[in-house]
């Protein structure tokens, strides 16, 4: 799942109120120049992977039916994490995080290059769809520290939880419209028509990237470290055996990859089988496939919202706000996994969506107040490396549902979820505990 943060330390300077179209004031973060076109650019990479993946889900379900081999594709795209995600946040501690960012956006435009080629020239062949996935996989999960990072650089601190709900906004408006637009297009466009125009979207981005001025992270890593200490600065190899030193020795964050393990594998594993239960439950098509994706991201959206203006202001605990989250999404896929209705099923991902935002702030939100601020590029690179519980859930439960039907598959994997968490809440008191900011 999506990655969140809800708090971090920053220096920067305070924002120029900036009006939209002379009358109407932006709101806290956008008054910012940097950060808009960070936003933008954030925008269109989001909007462009989810048509991707809508599109290759689609290629994977038509070329294959099989259950495992769509749960592959899962897989692969997400796997990466595991290596990139520690890499990519060693990085967003070591150098200029716009061009970082440039340069991976740059990644992702030619891979979407070479999956247009390679489906004109080849057709849906399994091994390129699973090989240039994982690539863009590589590029998608290496910049995610950075970016956060770079936030940092360019609000002020009392701007930063808004700027990190905007990112939330921005993903889930791109899961909801990516995967509509991709449904609308697939019957009528050929995916690789779709993926020339993801990459129209990401040299966009890149070019958005090109409006930020690279000094704003340079002038922000000046003023954290002096002189003396950026030339003591360890190599990458080392930055990321200190990050995994500072994980193990605090108590309250591996609780929280603990819980991450544990949703990742059990709670969102039901996912992996949309395009199955669009096309063989359902009896739908790229429209149902759209519909069903597009349901959990206006669960997520409402539920950020829903965090930002209410209830992250009365959350006293955020281990207890994680556990619960976790919990209910836990018991979603039980009554979803034994379902045959779309109505029912797209009620089911509403909420799935709501619980899961509160997933990806709380983890976040308590890594980062858990951790040193000049190693919080590379948690948070380690918390994403957790992310790859869900590729392998994907293929347990992809197995499954091969063997069992995908009825079986996500009611098992749902109870079984529901034991460990009710395990890990006990093994670790930490998350029941109120935890304060380690500056």
């Amino acid at each position: 799942m999506t990655q969140r943060a809800a708090t971090a330390a920053v220096g920067a300077s305070p924002a120029v109120p900036t009006r939209l179209f002379g009358r109407f004031g932006m709101p806290g973060p956008l008054q910012i120049a940097p950060f808009r076109q960070i936003w933008g650019a954030l925008l269109l990479i989001h909007l462009a992977r989810w048509i991707e993946i809508t599109a290759v889900g689609w290629l994977l379900v038509e070329a294959t039916g099989s259950p495992l081999l769509v749960s592959l594709g899962v897989f692969a795209r997400l796997a990466p994490f595991a290596i990139a995600g520690p890499i990519g946040g060693a990085l967003a501690d070591r150098v200029n995080r716009v061009w970082f960012i440039r340069v991976t956006t740059m990644g992702r435009v030619i891979v979407a290059v070479l999956m247009a080629a390679a489906l004109m020239s080849v057709g849906s062949n399994l091994w390129f769809l699973y090989s240039l996935t994982a690539i863009g996989g590589l590029f998608a999960s290496a910049v995610i520290p950075a970016l956060r990072a770079l936030y940092a650089d360019v609000v002020p601190r009392r701007e930063l939880t808004s700027a990190l709900a905007f990112e939330a906004m921005a993903f889930t408006i791109s899961l909801i419209a990516g995967p509509l637009i991709a449904g609308i297009l697939l019957p009528f466009v050929e995916p690789a028509v779709i993926f020339a125009g993801t990459t129209v979207a990401y040299s966009l981005a890149v070019l958005a990237m090109f409006f930020v001025p690279a000094r704003v992270a340079d002038a922000a890593g000046d003023a954290q470290d002096a002189p003396d200490e950026r030339a003591r600065r360890p190599g990458l190899f080392k930055s990321i055996v200190e990050g995994f030193q500072v994980a193990r020795s605090r108590p309250a964050i591996l609780a929280v990859f603990a819980v991450i393990l544990t949703a990742e594998g059990f709670a969102y594993t039901y996912l992996h089988l949309i395009p199955i239960f669009a096309t063989e439950i359902l009896g739908g098509g790229p429209g149902t496939l759209g519909a069903l994706w597009s349901a959990e991201g206006a669960g997520e959206l409402i539920g950020s919202l829903l965090i930002v203006a209410w209830f992250g202001k009365r959350i006293q605990s955020p281990g207890k706000a994680l556990l619960g989250s976790v919990a209910v999404s836990m018991l979603i896929g039980i009554p979803l996994g034994l379902s045959s209705s779309l109505p029912l099923a797209l009620f089911l991902l509403f909420t799935l969506g709501v619980s899961a935002s509160m997933f990806g702030v709380m983890q976040s939100n308590l890594i980062l107040i858990s951790t040193p601020l000049k190693l919080r590029g590379r948690l948070i690179g380690i918390q994403t490396m957790f992310i790859t519980a869900f590729p392998v859930g994907a293929v347990i439960v992809g197995a499954l549902a091969s063997v069992f039907g995908p009825h079986a598959a996500v009611v098992g994997m749902s109870t079984v979820g529901v034991l460990l968490i009710t395990v890990v809440a006990f093994k670790f008191p930490q998350l029941r505990e109120r935890v304060t900011a380690d500056e």
